[in-house]
């Protein structure tokens, strides 16, 4: 756990799911109810991590995480998958604390870098990154693959 003035950071639990719901909703868009973000973070056990960050009670901000083995080496590598601040909370040292407990669970597990991904044309987010000690690394390409119908499927 991470603590910074009234600001806690911890794991989340299936206990968070409406906060984590909400977080979930303003960050990514779409709706998410809490019964959704529970089976998702019950789904993520043992691949995924995800940090909560608390002031006076209430989730503002949170971090993924995920950490596999390395095909390329013997050491693992992090994945920084989500961090979302609430807007109103930015510039408080909140994002930091969240990076923190990723990067901690990361050192924890033996992982020796981590790599995130952010949109071109997010500034404030690469700022951030950068502020924090991430630099440029690789271009991310990205394919949405169409769906298949059980019907198409062969086993």
């Amino acid at each position: 756990m991470f603590v910074q003035r009234d600001v806690v950071v911890r794991q989340a639990s299936e206990a968070d799911a409406s906060g984590l719901a909400r977080l979930l909703e303003l960050f990514n868009g779409g709706s998410v109810d809490a019964a959704t973000a529970a089976r998702r973070l019950a789904a993520l056990e043992g691949i995924e991590t995800v940090f909560l960050a608390f002031r006076d009670g209430t989730p503002v901000g949170l971090s993924s995480i995920r950490i596999p083995p390395n095909l390329s080496e013997d050491v693992p590598y992090a994945e920084l998958t989500e961090l979302f601040v609430l807007p109103e909370y930015r510039r408080q040292g909140i994002g930091s604390l969240l990076m923190a407990a990723a990067e901690e669970l990361a050192r924890s597990k033996k992982a020796t870098s981590i790599i995130l991904l952010t949109g071109f044309k997010n500034a404030t987010a690469q700022s951030f990154y950068r502020q924090v000690g991430y630099t440029d690394y690789a271009l991310a390409m990205w394919r949405k693959l169409p769906q298949v119908s059980d019907a198409e499927v062969v086993s």
